[in-house]
């Protein structure tokens, strides 16, 4: 979050069925590996595998929770990147599927400027924390034995939920940048320590670009450069006119 701006296009029946036979593959050649020479413990990495998309869906509703209870408008979910797979619309929102279900994003849009700042940082930081949380809660039921080494089925996917959580929640709390569809797009951790330093214009901007947009700016047909740098027409007052208590 915020996701990039230039849309995939959906992957049409046939595409899906080819990445639904690599994916296969792929999932035998571990499965294959596990095989040769069976011991319990090779299972940690299919179920590392196995919970990071479950992961991926709590860590980014983890964004938009967040986003929701700090009062800022949530306009887009996507899961993974690439080519679409699904849609799900609702009146406000819409959730997007996409091939890769790796890594994905939120857009959202705060609806006053009372410290957007704060709460922009904590919305950054609500899906690591997210990750975090569930790597906490393992700990919590399992107790020390989740740091034992075990060959119980059993104890290795506790010990696999909790690494992957915890892996996921560190990593994106790593501030670096990620290229997507060709633009820079922040990631939690660079978004945590970008935002202190955003002026509240920045804020005010993208009030204004949804109030004059609508769900346009969630569709992935505006750059950033169209979005309104001015007030709209009917409200040209003064130079720091974003300075007002601006609400959607």
């Amino acid at each position: 979050m915020p996701g990039p701006t230039s849309e995939p296009g959906s992957l049409s029946r046939g595409e899906k069925w080819t990445f639904a036979i690599i994916l296969l593959l792929i999932l035998a050649m571990f499965g294959a590996d596990i095989a040769i020479s069976f011991t319990t413990t090779k299972l940690s990495a299919l179920f590392i595998l196995g919970f990071w998309i479950p992961l991926l869906v709590t860590h980014e509703f983890g964004h938009a929770l967040a986003a929701r209870l700090l009062g800022w408008h949530v306009g887009r979910i996507t899961l993974g990147f690439g080519r679409r797979w699904a849609r799900l619309d609702s009146s406000t929102c819409f959730i997007e599927i996409r091939s890769f279900p790796v890594t994905g994003f939120i857009q959202c849009v705060p609806t006053h400027l009372r410290q957007p700042r704060l709460r922009d940082a904590l919305i950054y930081f609500a899906g690591p924390g997210a990750d975090l949380l569930v790597s906490g809660l393992v700990m919590l039921i399992v107790g020390a034995d989740l740091f034992n080494p075990s060959t119980d089925v059993g104890m290795i996917a506790w010990q696999s939920l909790a690494l992957a959580a915890f892996a996921q929640g560190i990593l994106n709390l790593i501030p670096l940048p990620n290229l997507t569809s060709g633009k820079i797009i922040v990631n939690d951790g660079m978004g945590i320590l970008r935002a202190p330093t955003l002026p509240d214009s920045h804020y005010a901007q993208l009030i204004e670009g949804f109030r004059e947009h609508g769900r346009e700016i969630f569709e992935g047909e505006l750059d950033d450069d169209d979005m309104p740098a001015q007030p709209p027409p009917h409200d040209p007052n003064s130079d720091e006119w974003w300075k007002k208590d601006r609400r959607l």
